[in-house]
Order: C-alpha cells, then sequence, then structure tokens
C-alpha cells in the first residue's frame, strides 16, 4: 500500500482489529498482457487491422462495463484493449515503413542472380563510427593494412544524376580504407551527427549460414535497420557538413572521448580494455581470449554494465549526497539528473534502460515518503522497455535481466534468506549466540556479519542460476558452475573495484591530483580480478560447453519452476505439506534428467552424415559415420580465427559432438586451418594428421600449430596416397593425393584429396587441389561415378576443367565459399544435369546417404542470392545477465 505521513493519525488504534490487505501488482497484469500481445503478432503474422478494430471494440466495451460498474467485465476489456495495443505496437515497429524507405531500392530476395544496386545517398552518421583493423588472414594483400569503419547512417535524400529523391530509413555503413601511417584517415574525419554524402552497394542484411549462427538480419532489422550500405574505398565519402560543437552528439561524443582518455591515462595497457568496458561499456577492444575467460567463469554479466553497475552507481551517487547531508528532494533531483548523465555517455541497453528506470522511480517515491512495491515498479520498468522497443521482448539480454530480477526478489522474500540463524540446519550453539549480541564477542560478531553475507549472496547468485541457466545454455551452449562460488566470494570486491573506477572517473576529474591514486588501485584491482578469472576458468570442470536444449525443454523448465515457487497452486487437501514440498523440490531434478536420457532413448537411422560448414572464404567438413566417429576435413577461412571457430563449434555442439575423433588438414594455407588452433586448445579434436608437405610451407602457423597439438597432447601423424580410414563396418576413406614425399612450388597442388564411400556412393573432397597436383589425379584410372564433388579451390576456374567434369562425372558440386558469379561459370564447365551449390549463396549444405544408399543433399538456404555482411563479429560473443 502507498501511504503518505499525514495519513498516518488515520491508522486504528491497538484494540481494533486489522484486516490484513493484499499487495496488488496492476503493473504485473498490463506487462503480461502487454507482451502476450507483443508475442502473438510476431507468431500470426496479421494484418493491422486486425488488431486496431479489436482494440477499438475493447475499448468501447470497457467503457460501457465501466459505466455500469461491472468491474470484473471491465477490468477484463481494459486487459484486451492492452494485448491489442501491444500487438498494434511491435506489428507497426516491425512492418510499417514508410513509401520512402529505402529498403525499396532493393531487388527483390527472388530474383536470381540478384543485381547489383549501387546507390549514391545524403544523409546523417547517427551511431558513433566504430574502428577495426583487419587481421593479416582477413587481407587479400598481406603487404596493404586496412581497416573497416562502420556506423549507423539515416537516409534523407537520393541522388540520381542532378535531382534528388527524398528517402528514409537506417542503413548500416562498412567502409573499407587502406592504412596510411603518414596521413589522417577518414576515421578521423568522421563523427556522429555529421552530414555525409556516400555511394557504395545497397544489400540486404546477411542471414545466418548455419543452423546454429547468430541471426544478424534479425538483430538489425530489431534496430529498424533493414539494409547494408558496403563502400570499398573511402573517396567514395564526402563530408558535407559538421555537426554543431553544441550539437547533443558532439557533446556526449566528448565527455565520453573526456573520460575515456582518463581511464587509459590512469590504467596500464593490460587492463585498459575490462576498464573501459566496465565503465563506459566500451567492449570493441576486448580481445576473444579475455570474453572467453570471463564466460567460463561466470563472471560475464560483471563486464558488461548491466543492473549491477547501475544499481553500484545509484548508490555511490546517494552516499555521497548523504554525506554533504542534502535535502531529500535535492538528493533525488542530483541522483536522477546523475544517471541520466551516466546514460548518456554509454550505450544504453534494455538491462540498462530498465535498471536505469528502476532507480530514477524509486528515488522519486521517496520523495513522497511512499513505500515502494518493488515487482509494481520492475514491470513498470520492463513496460516502458517494450513500448520504446518491443522487439526487445525477443532478445536475451532483456529475458535473462528479467529472470534475475525475479529470481532476486522471490529470493530475498523467502524465510531462509530473511531468518538464516532462526534455521534448523545450522548448530545451536550458533543459533543461540547468533540470537543474543551480548554472547558473541567482537571477532564472533564479525564472523556472523560476514558469514550471513556469504549466505545472501551465494543464495541470491544459486537461485539467478537457476532461473537463468537453461537460457545461457540455449543461446551460448555454456555452463559455468564455478561461477556460483566465484561470484559468492569475490562480491564485495566487485563492489569495490567499481568504487574506484567510479571515483577515478568522477572525483578524479574534478580532483585531478587524486587521479593517480585512484588510478592505481583501480589497475590494481583489475590485474587481481584478471588473474582470479584466468585462473577459475582453468579450473577442471569449471565450466561445460555443450549442445543446446529443445525448446519445448526449456519451456516446461519454465513452468516447473513457476509451479514450484507459487505456493497458492499446491494447496491441496490431499496432501500434507511435507509430501507437496518433496514433490516441490524434484520437479526440476526429475526433468533435468527427462532432458538428458531423451536423445540418448530416441532411435537414429544409421545413416552418414557430410556437412558443409558455411565459413565465408575456406573450407570445413564435417564428416559423421553412422557408427558414431567424426572426422573434421579442413577448420579455416580468411575470417578472423574467433568467427571460424565460433562457426565450427557450434556446428559440432549442434550435433551433439564435443569432440571429433580425427582432424585432417589439406594443405597450409591459411584459410584451411586457421581455428585449429582453437580447436585443439578447446579440447575438440583427439587426433590431428596432415600431409607431409604441410610443414615444407612458408606459410605462418603450421609449426605454431603443431606445438599447440604438443602441448595438449593431441597425436599427430602424416597421412598420404594409399592410406585408408575406416568408419565402423561400411564407411571407408581413401587417401588418392599427395603421395608422401610429393613437393611441389606451391601450396595448392599438394592439396589432401580424400574419397569417402558409403552405401555404394561417393564424396570427393579436394581442397584447393590443382595444376600439378590436379593433373596427377586426373591421370589415375576412373572409378565408379562421384555423387558429391567438392569444387577444387573454392570453384576457381583454373581447378574447375572440363577434364575433372569427364573424369569425376559428379551428381553435385559444392563449392565452399566462392563469389557471386562462381556457380554460372561452374555450370559452363560442368554438365546440365549436375546441381550446383556454394555455402556463400546457400549457407551449410547437408549430405545425407542411408544404408540402402539414397542421397539427400539439403542447402540450409533456399536458391537465393545473399549479401555479405563484414564485420559482425564484435560484440555477440558477451551476453548480459543483469
Amino acid at each position: 500500500m502507498n501511504e503518505s505521513p499525514d495519513q498516518t493519525d488515520q491508522r486504528p488504534g491497538s484494540g481494533d482489529q486489522v484486516l490484513p490487505v493484499p499487495q496488488r501488482f496492476p503493473a504485473l497484469s498490463v506487462l503480461i498482457c502487454f507482451a502476450v500481445g507483443i508475442l502473438l503478432d510476431a507468431w500470426l503474422h496479421l494484418t493491422i487491422y486486425f488488431w486496431f478494430l479489436p482494440a477499438l471494440a475493447a475499448l468501447t466495451c470497457w467503457l460501457l462495463t465501466y459505466r455500469f460498474h461491472w468491474r470484473k467485465v471491465s477490468t477484463l476489456m481494459l486487459l484486451a484493449m492492452v494485448v491489442c495495443l501491444g500487438a498494434l505496437r511491435h506489428h507497426e515497429f516491425w512492418y510499417c515503413r514508410s513509401s520512402e524507405d529505402v529498403t525499396r531500392l532493393l531487388p527483390s530476395v527472388k530474383q536470381h542472380p540478384a543485381p547489383k544496386c549501387i546507390v549514391r545517398l545524403t544523409g546523417l552518421i547517427s551511431s558513433k563510427p566504430e574502428i577495426r583493423e583487419l587481421g593479416e588472414g582477413e587481407l587479400l594483400n598481406p603487404e596493404q593494412p586496412q581497416r573497416r569503419i562502420q556506423f549507423t547512417f539515416t537516409c534523407q535524400k537520393l541522388l540520381v544524376k542532378n535531382s534528388e529523391i527524398p528517402v528514409a530509413g537506417k542503413v548500416r555503413v562498412f567502409i573499407t580504407e587502406n592504412r596510411k601511417p603518414s596521413a589522417p584517415g577518414l576515421s578521423d574525419q568522421l563523427a556522429a551527427g555529421d552530414l555525409i554524402n556516400l555511394c557504395g552497394e545497397l544489400k540486404h542484411c546477411t542471414e545466418p549460414d548455419n543452423p546454429a549462427d547468430y541471426d544478424f538480419s534479425t538483430y538489425y532489422r530489431r534496430q529498424k535497420i533493414d539494409a547494408i550500405l558496403s563502400v570499398k574505398i573511402p573517396e567514395a565519402v564526402t563530408l558535407i557538413q559538421k555537426s554543431n560543437d553544441y550539437s547533443w552528439n558532439r557533446l556526449r561524443t566528448s565527455v565520453h572521448d573526456w573520460f575515456k582518455t582518463l581511464i587509459i591515462k590512469n590504467t596500464s595497457e593490460s587492463v585498459q580494455p575490462v576498464a573501459l568496458a566496465l565503465l563506459l561499456g566500451e567492449r570493441k577492444d576486448l580481445s576473444p581470449k579475455v570474453r572467453q575467460e570471463f564466460s567460463k567463469s561466470g563472471l560475464i554479466h560483471f563486464l558488461a554494465i548491466s543492473g549491477l553497475h547501475i544499481g553500484f552507481f545509484s548508490a555511490f551517487v546517494w552516499s555521497l549526497c548523504h554525506i554533504l547531508n542534502l535535502p531529500r528532494t535535492v538528493t533525488v533531483t542530483f541522483l536522477t539528473l546523475a544517471i541520466l548523465f551516466y546514460l548518456s555517455i554509454i550505450e544504453i541497453r534494455p538491462p540498462i534502460l530498465r535498471a536505469a528506470s528502476f532507480c530514477v522511480l524509486v528515488t522519486w517515491g521517496l520523495v513522497n515518503w511512499r513505500t515502494i512495491t518493488t515487482l509494481n515498479l520492475v514491470c513498470l520498468s520492463g513496460l516502458i522497455i517494450l513500448l520504446i522497443n518491443p522487439t526487445d521482448l525477443f532478445d536475451v539480454g532483456t529475458q535473462l535481466s528479467f529472470l534475475a530480477v525475479a529470481a532476486i526478489l522471490w529470493t530475498v522474500n523467502q524465510d531462509f534468506y530473511q531468518n538464516l540463524y532462526q534455521q534448523t540446519w545450522l548448530p545451536l550453539r550458533w543459533r543461540l549466540k547468533a540470537s543474543d549480541p551480548l554472547l558473541q564477542t567482537p571477532l564472533q560478531r564479525f564472523c556472523f556479519q560476514y558469514f550471513r553475507m556469504l549466505y545472501t549472496v551465494f543464495l541470491v547468485t544459486f537461485f539467478i542460476w537457476i532461473t537463468t541457466a537453461p537460457l545461457v545454455l540455449y543461446h551460448f551452449q555454456l555452463l559455468a558452475p564455478v561461477g556460483l562460488i566465484v561470484n559468492s566470494l569475490i562480491f564485495p570486491f566487485l563492489f569495490l573495484i567499481l568504487l574506484l573506477g567510479y571515483l577515478l572517473m568522477f572525483v578524479g576529474s574534478l580532483l585531478p591530483f587524486t587521479a593517480g591514486i585512484f588510478g592505481f588501485c583501480f589497475d590494481q584491482s583489475l590485474r587481481f580480478l584478471l588473474w582470479v578469472v584466468e585462473w577459475t576458468s582453468n579450473l577442471p570442470l569449471s565450466h561445460f560447453e555443450l549442445s543446446a536444449p529443445a525448446p519445448w525443454w526449456i519451456l516446461v523448465y519454465y513452468i516447473l519452476l513457476l509451479l514450484s515457487v507459487l505456493p497458492g497452486i499446491w494447496k491441496l487437501n490431499w496432501a500434507s505439506g511435507r509430501v507437496v514440498n518433496k514433490l516441490k523440490l524434484s520437479l526440476l531434478p526429475v526433468w533435468i534428467l527427462t532432458g538428458l536420457l531423451v536423445p540418448l532413448l530416441i532411435p537414429q537411422e544409421p545413416c552418414l552424415r557430410c556437412t558443409f560448414i558455411a565459413v565465408n572464404h575456406g573450407v570445413s567438413i564435417l564428416i559423421e559415420a553412422p557408427d558414431g566417429e567424426t572426422i573434421l576435413y579442413d577448420a579455416g577461412s580468411m575470417s578472423p580465427v574467433e568467427q571460424t571457430y565460433s562457426k565450427i563449434k557450434k556446428t559440432l555442439l549442434a550435433r551433439g559432438i564435443r569432440r571429433v575423433d580425427l582432424l585432417l588438414i589439406s594443405h597450409a594455407d591459411r584459410d584451411h586451418f586457421n581455428s585449429a588452433e582453437e580447436l585443439i586448445a578447446n579440447g575438440y579434436v583427439r587426433e590431428l594428421s596432415f600431409p607431409q608437405s604441410f610443414l615444407t610451407r612458408s606459410q605462418r602457423g603450421t609449426i605454431e600449430l603443431c606445438d599447440t597439438a604438443l602441448a595438449f597432447r593431441v597425436p599427430i601423424q602424416f597421412i598420404g596416397k594409399g592410406d585408408h580410414i575406416t568408419l565402423g563396418e561400411k564407411t571407408e576413406i581413401e587417401v588418392l593425393h599427395p603421395e608422401y614425399g610429393d613437393l611441389y612450388q606451391e601450396d595448392n597442388p599438394s592439396s589432401l584429396t580424400l574419397r569417402v564411400s558409403y552405401g555404394g556412393r561417393q564424396i570427393l573432397l579436394t581442397g584447393d587441389l590443382e595444376g600439378a597436383g590436379l593433373k596427377k589425379l586426373l591421370s589415375e584410372p576412373t572409378t565408379d561415378r562421384v555423387d558429391v564433388l567438392l569444387s577444387p579451390h573454392h570453384g576457381s576456374r583454373s581447378a574447375n576443367t572440363r577434364d575433372l567434369n569427364e573424369w569425376a562425372k559428379p551428381v553435385y558440386v559444392i563449392v565452399s565459399g566462392g563469389q557471386k558469379q562462381t556457380i554460372p561459370e561452374l555450370k559452363k564447365i560442368f554438365s546440365e544435369n549436375v546441381q550446383i551449390y556454394s555455402t556463400r549463396q546457400h549457407g551449410a549444405i547437408t549430405c545425407l546417404i542411408d544404408k540402402a544408399g539414397h542421397l539427400k543433399v539439403t542447402p540450409f538456404r533456399g536458391d537465393r542470392s545473399c549479401s555479405d555482411s563484414p564485420g559482425q563479429e564484435s560484440e555477440f560473443n558477451l551476453y548480459q545477465l543483469n
């Protein structure tokens, strides 16, 4: 109940009987109904009129029923109207675009091949330009370093010859820039708010290449970005007008850069990326190794600004106001302004918005001395988030954030949390001493308080983990139980780190002589944190990388969890409280055990499965034998190592494979083995094999790969022509090329060539075979017709000859990577009845051969052209729990 001080004199006296007034949570009902409306519109894909007419009807019925005091019916009508409003808001956000939207210029996805859409646009830079230096493996010319600039662009005009056509909408711009150390680059000239003119190729947002890949097209669409503009040269960008020096974007960027400079100046280089991520939300400089270690240690939620950070920042500001003895109204106003200021210099995401709105609502409630219902505030914060962006309902960060808040609210209201020293599982001596402070020595008093803090932190952490673990496993294929212990033990230390960071930012900027002191302490605390993270992430059984559970299993899990925590549902006359409690505690363990056993009990038809993983320009092929043995042929691409490793790892986990029996490397080109070290270091490989020529090349990384294999005790062996690999009873793999001792001037002619045979069918894997090596293979006597051929050298014309077509007579040709024109060119070489697929155009391609010899080739995507979206690897290895 909300009650003001002037009403206290109207309370009943001590002799009056006071009936308990049940708490009401109207915001919860509104939030649930609004979310249901969003879900219905997302699943049913109905027209806007379908939702508008019921909303109008519900509003009319509510007015009538309210007029005649039909309370229950009017409430139902009001909630029905909220459902329709939620659906309308989602429909307007997701589907509605103006007639002048820039996406109208895009060619239809059904056009094949899709024509290039070259446009010249004028508009504003609406986000801070981000810069990423391209790695050596991504460069076509290693002697010419490049960087990639990306930002969000708000379109205003389309330039066609000498005319200007108004356009609207937002696109994501990617600009490739050659680095010239002696001259300033384009990245030094652009800033948020600038008016620019640019020319490039307008493309559809990239869809996932593999079933387990992240869907970037959906991610961008949730930000109302429906297209990508690829600019190949910086000369295609013209700065028309700089943003006003006093504009909001310029002011915001200046303040952000001021604090960034202060942090960099007072911290060491090794901890700067973590410091910037903790205090300003800048995660682009975090190395993949640091991200992985934080994830495996269960502390990834601390690495991204979330509710934990906003809550502590609010407590920090409130404490300062309390020390200065400011009036309550002034304190609340100052805290609100401080939160808004902090939000202006960091990236605003749903968890941050939820925490900020929650803190502001609580503090403004304190002005009127009102008792605030926490659940109503949380629901009101959620409603604000969904009103701003209804698609945040499907965002994993938002889901994990509100699940964590729900777990905290439930935990802190339980008796075992509030009354620790009244629990019967504690020794009687402890309970007696804790109940009477006179029996405690100062040391015992401190121990009791410290134990209570550890106990409460562990309880909250444990129930958050129980609540969020299935969703984390589904989205990130990771469980980190060590986080339960680590979070409990170093929780006060995490607050100390944030305190030192805020003192460095705010006090250090006002009193420069204190910046060095706070910076030193902040730096040392971060060093210790990094040591803890690295140590705990390497502990045995600290984390598990597992395949994602089925959505239906997760749905039932949360239903059972809800049944377990709602006591009113279990008030049955036929069951005693003890039996009911045991039943509630057994629900989740039984269901978890069921989820583990069901996949093992479902019989699977034996078949050979060959998956051509889409890794951009590169090769990685997973071979699964009917008896369960697995082989990975190549593991590399021209993309960054972390991208390639992520695609392969997610494919393995999606297939329930935690370790392949053998990793085969075809030859010493980086786009065929650049992620092999990561796979070996993370325990995904039992044995490594490659031709002798692999170690005779000058390519970087070959010796490092062998050193990594030896360090992790992975056996290494050579392989050559005449070798046979038997998988089970019926799967045979024969090495056709190269012979032991073969030496060529280049890498490609020595590519490992395999013939996989099962059920009377053949799959030929050729790597980058061409030149003298290809001629030597074609000089061998022809065998049975090849059913599936891996197009040599990513579909290049020099490797795919008419002689190869005559020799192999393939039924299917699969290109790993390739270009837009690759398939049309190959159709001129191979027979008309040959079906050609490419992972660039069709995504991952799966070949299934059953024991009867029936062959089925299935592309992940339909037969349509798709675009590339470079530089999309930065921020999605990081999830937020708060």
